[in-house]
């Protein structure tokens, strides 16, 4: 079985997205959504992982959650191969048009075959809400 990777880095940015030359663009990093009512919709969400510790076959899950656990959204599909435990491979995941049903705290959660490994917060708010 393989081991769970760590997460050495995790962020939330309006588009991630690997160059031909292997550079990865990281534009837009935020962790919080402002909108003028609720639900909203995102047009555009991006995800930046690199990882460190892993080696094997990996189902790559990310869920959305808000503060009381309710899954809202999720992305899957993603298959990953480590071949050595000293590589550290990078990953980036985009979502367009995600829906925020309510103003609050929501968390991106990350999962590697299904076992928890790492989560993020992101702030959904109106306009005049930077504080709370």
């Amino acid at each position: 079985m393989s081991a769970t990777p760590k997460v050495k880095s995790f962020v939330i940015a309006d588009q991630v997205f690997q160059q031909q030359s292997g550079k990865w663009c990281i534009i837009g990093v935020f962790d919080r959504i402002f909108s003028a009512r609720f639900p909203a919709r995102h047009p555009s969400l991006g995800l930046y992982l690199k990882l460190a510790d892993a080696e094997g076959k990996y189902n790559v899950r990310m869920e959305l959650q808000d503060a009381t656990g309710r899954v809202v959204g999720r992305m899957a599909g993603l298959e990953l191969t480590v071949q050595s435990r000293v590589a550290e491979p990078e990953v980036g995941l985009q979502t367009y048009n995600l829906i925020l049903p309510k103003e609050g705290t929501y968390f991106i959660k990350l999962f590697f075959n299904d076992e928890p490994a790492q989560d993020i917060k992101l702030i959904a708010s109106q306009p005049g809400q930077e504080d709370k």
